[in-house]
C-alpha cells in the first residue's frame, strides 16, 4: 500500500507474509497465555467458588492443583515465550481433561448444568485456538539460538 504523507513524501507499506503468519500466531498464543494466567489465579484464589460455579464436587486442594496451578503454569510459560509449541500442545491435552470433566457435569442431576455447559463451550473455543496456534507455530523455524550468550 502506498500513500502520500503530509509534505508530499510517498510512503509504501508492505507485509512480509512469511513473518506475518507466525507473528499473528504468537500474538494469539500470548493472549491465550494471559487468559490462562487469569483462570489460574481464579482457580488458586477462589477454588470453592470455581468448583461451585459449575457444580463440581471437589475439594479446594483438588481444584487448586488440577485447574489453578496448571492454568497459571502454562499461562506464565506462554506469556514469557508465546512461541513455545510444546506448551500449546500440553494445553491441548489438558483441555481434553477439562472437556471430559465439564461434559460429565452436563447432566440433569447437576443444578449448575447451564454454567457447566457455558464453561464447556468456552473450553471448546479455547481448545480450537490452542490447536490453531500450535499448528501454525509448529511450522515456524527458529533461526536464532538462545544459548549461553
Amino acid at each position: 500500500m502506498t500513500f502520500t504523507a503530509p509534505g508530499g513524501k510517498r510512503i509504501t507499506l508492505a507485509t512480509d507474509r512469511v513473518r506475518a503468519r507466525p507473528a499473528l500466531s504468537s500474538t494469539l498464543s500470548g493472549a491465550i497465555g494471559m487468559t490462562a494466567v487469569g483462570l489460574g489465579v481464579c482457580g488458586l484464589l477462589f477454588p470453592r467458588t470455581t468448583a461451585r460455579k459449575v457444580g463440581l464436587k471437589a475439594g479446594p486442594a483438588t481444584v487448586m492443583a488440577l485447574f489453578g496451578l496448571r492454568e497459571l503454569a502454562t499461562g506464565l510459560r506462554l506469556v514469557s515465550d508465546p512461541t513455545r509449541t510444546s506448551t500449546l500442545w500440553a494445553r491441548t491435552a489438558f483441555d481434553l481433561f477439562d472437556i471430559a470433566v465439564l461434559k460429565a457435569l452436563d447432566n440433569h442431576r447437576n443444578p449448575r448444568r447451564g454454567a457447566a455447559r457455558s464453561a464447556l463451550g468456552f473450553v471448546l473455543a479455547v481448545t480450537a485456538l490452542d490447536i490453531l496456534a500450535g499448528a501454525r507455530l509448529s511450522h515456524v523455524q527458529r533461526n536464532c539460538e538462545t544459548g549461553g550468550r
